[in-house]
């Protein structure tokens, strides 16, 4: 399938220098470059630990569309300021696509780097080219998302699941692999839940990013 790709990151480039959305494919339009804007990190935004050195993240766009988006660190901040860069790349799919993936965010965006659509490039053209992904996802069932999450030893799994069923919001700390958690905790939702689940595994939490679930390393 193809989709439409985005780059947020901090760079220094075509007068454009900071955080902002240094990259996107033809077909982004701009309320969904705003959009993605808004819901990725900027600096010092990513909460990762030994057991993840990245963050998945899911969320919805103003056009019906989704994003699926995949941040990790770079090199030390061009600006000199302490801290590292922080790289967000952003696949986005339609509801159709999604549903190829059998409403899985995380296979989408384990697919995309598997790929090497989402691997870190030091310098993005500013202007990108949609790219393909895969057109056929193993189908998740409740046996394997209930087996999966057997080994997750978190006392307010099933709470959390129930409050997400709900509509409500949840936030987790977990020291273990988060993007396991996620895609665990995905298998045992209700699948029409899943397209209004957005989500970060290792994001500090923010107010203008309103994840309905946050995974968070131990406090």
């Amino acid at each position: 399938m193809i989709v439409d790709q985005a780059i947020f990151t901090s760079l220094d480039q075509d007068g454009t220098a900071g955080y902002h959305l240094a990259a996107r494919s033809r077909g982004v339009t701009e309320p969904e470059a705003v959009a993605a804007s808004t819901w990725s990190p900027s600096h010092e935004g990513l909460a990762i630990d030994p057991a993840n050195a990245f963050s998945f993240q899911f969320f919805p766009l103003p056009s019906g569309r989704f994003a699926v988006a995949r941040t990790c660190q770079g090199p030390p901040e061009y600006s000199g300021r302490a801290g590292r860069q922080i790289y967000t790349h952003i696949v986005i799919i339609t509801r159709d696509q999604l549903l190829r993936a059998d409403d899985s965010p995380i296979a989408i965006a384990r697919d995309a780097f598997v790929l090497g659509r989402s691997v870190y490039q030091a310098v993005p053209k500013s202007t990108l080219d949609a790219v393909e992904l895969s057109d056929h996802y193993p189908r998740r069932t409740e046996s394997r998302a209930c087996e999966g999450a057997n080994w997750i030893e978190l006392p307010k799994l099933d709470q959390s699941i129930a409050l997400l069923n709900a509509g409500k919001n949840v936030r987790l700390n977990y020291s273990g692999d988060r993007t396991l958690l996620v895609e665990r905790i995905l298998g045992l939702v209700k699948p029409d839940e899943i397209p209004h689940l957005s989500f970060s595994t290792s994001l500090v939490p923010s107010a203008i990013r309103p994840f309905r679930l946050i995974l968070s390393p131990q406090q």
